[in-house]
Protein backbone atom coordinates (compact mmCIF):
# COMPACT_ATOMS: atom_id res chain seq x y z
CA UNK A 1 0.00 0.00 0.00
CA UNK A 2 1.15 3.80 -1.21
CA UNK A 3 1.95 5.41 2.10
CA UNK A 4 2.67 8.89 0.23
CA UNK A 5 1.51 9.28 -3.14
CA UNK A 6 2.82 12.95 -5.07
CA UNK A 7 1.74 13.52 -8.78
CA UNK A 8 3.12 16.00 -11.03
CA UNK A 9 4.00 18.77 -8.08
CA UNK A 10 5.02 21.87 -9.38
CA UNK A 11 5.49 24.95 -6.98
CA UNK A 12 6.80 28.16 -8.22
CA UNK A 13 8.67 31.28 -6.18
CA UNK A 14 8.29 34.37 -9.02
CA UNK A 15 10.27 32.87 -12.11
CA UNK A 16 12.04 30.36 -10.00
CA UNK A 17 10.34 26.75 -10.05
CA UNK A 18 11.33 25.43 -6.54
CA UNK A 19 9.75 21.96 -7.33
CA UNK A 20 9.29 20.90 -11.31
CA UNK A 21 6.85 18.75 -11.88
CA UNK A 22 7.78 15.56 -10.15
CA UNK A 23 5.93 12.28 -8.67
CA UNK A 24 7.04 9.49 -6.26
CA UNK A 25 5.49 7.77 -4.27
CA UNK A 26 6.77 5.92 -0.83
CA UNK A 27 5.18 2.03 0.18
CA UNK A 28 3.68 2.07 3.73
CA UNK A 29 6.30 1.41 6.81
CA UNK A 30 9.39 2.35 4.73
CA UNK A 31 11.68 4.48 4.74
CA UNK A 32 12.78 7.31 2.35
CA UNK A 33 15.32 9.37 1.84
CA UNK A 34 14.76 12.78 -0.44
CA UNK A 35 18.54 14.47 -0.89
CA UNK A 36 19.71 17.26 -2.88
CA UNK A 37 21.80 20.18 -2.72
CA UNK A 38 20.49 23.69 -1.28
CA UNK A 39 17.58 24.86 -2.98
CA UNK A 40 16.52 22.04 -5.01
CA UNK A 41 12.96 21.80 -3.39
CA UNK A 42 13.32 19.25 -0.37
CA UNK A 43 11.50 21.29 1.96
CA UNK A 44 9.21 22.82 -0.37
CA UNK A 45 8.79 19.19 -1.14
CA UNK A 46 8.00 18.06 2.17
CA UNK A 47 5.90 21.74 3.26
CA UNK A 48 3.60 20.63 0.48
CA UNK A 49 2.79 17.34 1.92
CA UNK A 50 2.09 18.63 5.46
CA UNK A 51 0.11 20.74 3.70
CA UNK A 52 1.63 23.93 4.92
CA UNK A 53 2.52 25.38 1.03
CA UNK A 54 -0.39 25.36 -2.11
CA UNK A 55 1.42 23.66 -4.87
CA UNK A 56 0.53 25.11 -7.99
CA UNK A 57 0.20 21.98 -9.78
CA UNK A 58 -0.08 18.03 -8.77
CA UNK A 59 -2.01 16.24 -6.58
CA UNK A 60 -0.67 14.99 -3.27
CA UNK A 61 -2.08 11.49 -1.70
CA UNK A 62 -2.05 10.28 1.70
CA UNK A 63 -3.00 6.72 3.22
CA UNK A 64 -4.86 7.14 -0.35
CA UNK A 65 -6.48 10.41 0.76
CA UNK A 66 -6.53 13.61 -0.30
CA UNK A 67 -4.01 15.27 1.80
CA UNK A 68 -6.15 18.01 2.94
CA UNK A 69 -8.22 14.97 4.62
CA UNK A 70 -5.21 12.80 6.07
CA UNK A 71 -3.54 15.83 7.32
CA UNK A 72 -3.82 14.55 10.80
CA UNK A 73 -2.08 11.43 9.92
CA UNK A 74 1.15 13.12 10.19
CA UNK A 75 3.79 14.21 12.25
CA UNK A 76 6.75 16.90 10.82
CA UNK A 77 9.68 17.97 12.44
CA UNK A 78 11.02 20.82 10.57
CA UNK A 79 14.90 22.12 10.40
CA UNK A 80 15.75 23.81 13.68
CA UNK A 81 14.09 23.21 16.74
CA UNK A 82 10.81 25.77 16.01
CA UNK A 83 8.79 22.45 17.21
CA UNK A 84 9.59 23.13 20.91
CA UNK A 85 8.20 25.32 23.20
CA UNK A 86 12.03 26.46 25.77
CA UNK A 87 10.32 27.61 28.46
CA UNK A 88 8.83 23.46 28.78
CA UNK A 89 10.29 20.62 29.63
CA UNK A 90 10.76 17.40 27.89
CA UNK A 91 8.04 16.14 29.29
CA UNK A 92 5.71 18.91 29.54
CA UNK A 93 6.20 19.20 25.96
CA UNK A 94 5.46 15.98 24.90
CA UNK A 95 2.15 16.25 26.75
CA UNK A 96 1.28 19.63 25.36
CA UNK A 97 1.69 18.09 21.55
CA UNK A 98 -0.16 15.40 22.58
CA UNK A 99 -2.80 17.13 23.86
CA UNK A 100 -3.29 19.42 20.63
CA UNK A 101 -4.01 15.90 18.98
CA UNK A 102 -6.47 15.70 21.61
CA UNK A 103 -4.82 12.86 23.29
CA UNK A 104 -4.27 12.61 27.21
CA UNK A 105 -4.53 10.15 30.42
CA UNK A 106 -2.70 7.22 31.38
CA UNK A 107 -1.64 6.09 28.13
CA UNK A 108 0.02 8.86 27.33
CA UNK A 109 1.76 9.66 30.06
CA UNK A 110 3.21 5.86 29.50
CA UNK A 111 4.02 6.74 26.34
CA UNK A 112 6.02 9.81 27.27
CA UNK A 113 7.80 7.57 29.89
CA UNK A 114 9.13 5.39 26.90
CA UNK A 115 10.14 7.85 24.43
CA UNK A 116 12.11 9.25 27.18
CA UNK A 117 13.76 6.58 27.64
CA UNK A 118 14.26 5.50 24.05
CA UNK A 119 16.05 8.83 23.74
CA UNK A 120 18.03 8.45 26.75
CA UNK A 121 16.11 11.70 28.14
CA UNK A 122 14.69 10.12 31.51
CA UNK A 123 17.02 11.93 33.77
CA UNK A 124 16.44 15.41 31.59
CA UNK A 125 12.52 15.27 31.15
CA UNK A 126 12.00 17.59 33.67
CA UNK A 127 14.54 20.19 32.92
CA UNK A 128 13.88 23.17 30.99
CA UNK A 129 14.26 22.82 27.01
CA UNK A 130 16.09 25.84 27.02
CA UNK A 131 19.24 24.55 29.29
CA UNK A 132 19.31 21.21 27.23
CA UNK A 133 22.03 21.13 24.23
CA UNK A 134 21.56 20.98 20.99
CA UNK A 135 21.79 17.43 20.86
CA UNK A 136 19.19 16.75 23.34
CA UNK A 137 16.68 19.57 21.63
CA UNK A 138 16.37 17.59 18.74
CA UNK A 139 15.89 14.40 20.67
CA UNK A 140 12.48 16.15 22.09
CA UNK A 141 11.80 17.31 18.86
CA UNK A 142 11.81 14.26 17.13
CA UNK A 143 10.09 12.32 20.12
CA UNK A 144 7.07 15.32 19.52
CA UNK A 145 6.41 13.49 16.06
CA UNK A 146 6.02 10.13 17.90
CA UNK A 147 4.06 10.70 20.47
CA UNK A 148 0.94 11.25 18.60
CA UNK A 149 1.16 7.83 16.90
CA UNK A 150 0.55 9.04 13.63
CA UNK A 151 1.15 7.06 10.50
CA UNK A 152 3.45 8.75 8.42
CA UNK A 153 6.76 10.84 9.91
CA UNK A 154 8.27 13.42 7.94
CA UNK A 155 11.65 14.92 9.12
CA UNK A 156 13.65 17.79 7.88
CA UNK A 157 17.58 17.54 8.50
CA UNK A 158 16.50 15.44 11.84
CA UNK A 159 20.76 14.96 12.60
CA UNK A 160 21.53 18.50 11.47
CA UNK A 161 24.57 20.01 13.96
CA UNK A 162 24.42 16.59 16.46
CA UNK A 163 27.22 15.62 18.20
CA UNK A 164 28.22 11.62 17.51
CA UNK A 165 26.54 10.38 20.64
CA UNK A 166 23.17 11.80 19.40
CA UNK A 167 23.11 11.20 16.06
CA UNK A 168 23.85 7.70 16.96
CA UNK A 169 20.65 7.73 19.35
CA UNK A 170 18.79 9.11 16.26
CA UNK A 171 19.97 6.72 13.92
CA UNK A 172 18.84 3.49 16.09
CA UNK A 173 15.42 5.28 16.73
CA UNK A 174 14.74 5.96 13.01
CA UNK A 175 15.23 2.47 12.27
CA UNK A 176 12.88 1.15 14.71
CA UNK A 177 10.36 4.07 13.56
CA UNK A 178 9.67 1.70 10.90
CA UNK A 179 10.47 -1.80 11.88
CA UNK A 180 9.30 -1.66 15.43
CA UNK A 181 6.53 1.00 15.00
CA UNK A 182 5.10 0.53 11.57
CA UNK A 183 5.69 4.04 10.56
CA UNK A 184 6.25 5.18 7.17
CA UNK A 185 9.07 7.93 7.32
CA UNK A 186 9.86 10.63 4.99
CA UNK A 187 13.29 12.23 5.40
CA UNK A 188 15.40 14.82 4.26
CA UNK A 189 19.21 14.87 5.22
CA UNK A 190 22.62 15.35 4.07
CA UNK A 191 24.19 12.94 5.67
CA UNK A 192 24.84 10.21 3.49
CA UNK A 193 26.00 7.69 5.93
CA UNK A 194 22.19 8.11 7.73
CA UNK A 195 20.50 7.25 4.05
CA UNK A 196 23.03 4.04 3.48
CA UNK A 197 21.86 3.04 7.31
CA UNK A 198 18.26 3.61 7.70
CA UNK A 199 16.63 4.18 4.19
CA UNK A 200 15.20 1.43 2.35
CA UNK A 201 14.52 4.00 -0.53
CA UNK A 202 15.92 7.15 -1.85
CA UNK A 203 14.75 10.06 -4.17
CA UNK A 204 17.53 12.50 -5.40
CA UNK A 205 16.13 16.28 -6.14
CA UNK A 206 18.41 18.89 -8.43
CA UNK A 207 16.98 21.93 -9.33
CA UNK A 208 13.77 20.96 -8.82
CA UNK A 209 13.54 17.96 -10.80
CA UNK A 210 14.12 14.33 -9.98
CA UNK A 211 17.54 12.74 -11.21
CA UNK A 212 17.12 9.87 -9.16
CA UNK A 213 14.96 7.73 -7.56
CA UNK A 214 14.91 3.54 -6.42
CA UNK A 215 16.07 1.62 -3.82
CA UNK A 216 19.31 2.80 -1.94
CA UNK A 217 21.10 -0.80 -2.73
CA UNK A 218 20.01 0.05 -6.75
CA UNK A 219 21.52 3.75 -6.41
CA UNK A 220 24.42 1.81 -5.36
CA UNK A 221 24.72 -0.16 -8.34
CA UNK A 222 23.95 2.27 -10.79
CA UNK A 223 27.90 3.22 -10.01
CA UNK A 224 28.86 -0.34 -8.61
CA UNK A 225 32.47 0.93 -10.00
CA UNK A 226 35.82 -0.45 -7.97
CA UNK A 227 37.17 2.42 -5.89
CA UNK A 228 40.78 1.90 -4.39
CA UNK A 229 42.50 4.68 -1.87
CA UNK A 230 45.94 4.45 -2.81
CA UNK A 231 48.20 5.48 0.83
CA UNK A 232 50.73 7.95 0.08
CA UNK A 233 54.37 8.16 2.26
CA UNK A 234 53.81 11.79 1.60
CA UNK A 235 51.83 14.86 0.59
CA UNK A 236 51.14 15.21 -2.86
CA UNK A 237 52.70 18.71 -4.15
CA UNK A 238 50.79 21.27 -5.99
CA UNK A 239 52.99 20.07 -9.20
CA UNK A 240 51.62 16.79 -8.89
CA UNK A 241 47.73 17.36 -7.96
CA UNK A 242 47.68 19.31 -10.90
CA UNK A 243 49.65 16.38 -13.11
CA UNK A 244 47.36 14.35 -11.50
CA UNK A 245 44.02 16.00 -12.65
CA UNK A 246 45.03 16.19 -15.47
CA UNK A 247 44.94 12.90 -16.33
CA UNK A 248 42.11 10.86 -17.69
CA UNK A 249 40.52 9.50 -14.14
CA UNK A 250 38.89 11.04 -11.16
CA UNK A 251 41.11 11.20 -8.26
CA UNK A 252 39.45 12.61 -5.29
CA UNK A 253 42.31 13.98 -2.84
CA UNK A 254 41.98 13.36 0.92
CA UNK A 255 43.91 12.86 4.08
CA UNK A 256 45.49 16.43 3.50
CA UNK A 257 46.49 15.13 -0.14
CA UNK A 258 48.41 12.32 1.48
CA UNK A 259 45.59 9.73 0.21
CA UNK A 260 43.89 9.60 -3.47
CA UNK A 261 40.87 7.51 -4.15
CA UNK A 262 39.80 6.69 -7.82
CA UNK A 263 36.90 4.79 -9.06
CA UNK A 264 37.92 2.79 -11.89
CA UNK A 265 35.88 0.34 -13.89
CA UNK A 266 38.84 -1.80 -15.16
CA UNK A 267 41.09 -3.51 -13.27
CA UNK A 268 44.07 -3.05 -15.29
CA UNK A 269 43.53 0.23 -14.50
CA UNK A 270 45.02 0.43 -11.60
CA UNK A 271 48.57 -0.70 -12.50
CA UNK A 272 48.33 2.15 -15.78
CA UNK A 273 47.86 4.78 -12.60
CA UNK A 274 50.84 2.95 -10.63
CA UNK A 275 53.32 3.72 -13.46
CA UNK A 276 51.78 7.14 -13.86
CA UNK A 277 52.42 7.52 -9.77
CA UNK A 278 56.29 6.24 -11.19
CA UNK A 279 56.41 8.60 -13.28
CA UNK A 280 56.41 11.17 -10.61
CA UNK A 281 58.14 9.55 -8.07
CA UNK A 282 55.12 9.55 -6.09
CA UNK A 283 55.78 6.54 -3.75
CA UNK A 284 53.09 4.09 -2.74
CA UNK A 285 52.41 3.02 0.59
CA UNK A 286 49.22 1.14 0.81
CA UNK A 287 46.11 0.33 -1.63
CA UNK A 288 43.04 -0.94 -0.32
CA UNK A 289 39.64 -1.39 -2.42
CA UNK A 290 36.98 0.29 -0.82
CA UNK A 291 33.40 -0.14 -0.59
CA UNK A 292 31.07 2.04 -2.95
CA UNK A 293 30.11 5.55 -1.20
CA UNK A 294 26.70 6.70 -1.39
CA UNK A 295 28.05 10.30 -0.64
CA UNK A 296 29.77 9.59 -4.47
CA UNK A 297 26.63 8.01 -6.33
CA UNK A 298 24.70 11.81 -4.88
CA UNK A 299 27.27 13.56 -6.32
CA UNK A 300 27.75 11.98 -9.35
CA UNK A 301 23.58 12.47 -9.65
CA UNK A 302 24.21 16.04 -8.88
CA UNK A 303 26.99 17.07 -11.44
CA UNK A 304 29.24 17.07 -8.67
CA UNK A 305 27.08 20.09 -6.92
CA UNK A 306 27.89 21.04 -2.80
CA UNK A 307 25.52 19.57 -0.09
Amino acid sequence: MKAIEVKNLVKSYGKVKAVDDISFSIEKGKICGILGPNGSGKTTTIKSICNLIIPDKGTINLLRKDNKKAVNHISALFEGTRNLYWRLTPRENLRYFAGIRGLGGSKIEHDIDVLLDRFNLTDKKNVMVNNLSRGMQQKVAIAMTLICDTDIVLLDEPTLGLDIQSFMDIKNVLGDIASDMNKTVLLSTHNMNLVEDVCNDAIILNKGKIVAKDSVEKLLNMFKTMTYEIVLSQNLSRENKIYLSSLRYDFYFTDHDSQIEIDIFDLNDIYTIIEKLKVKDILIKEIKQKDIDFERVYLNLTSGEGK
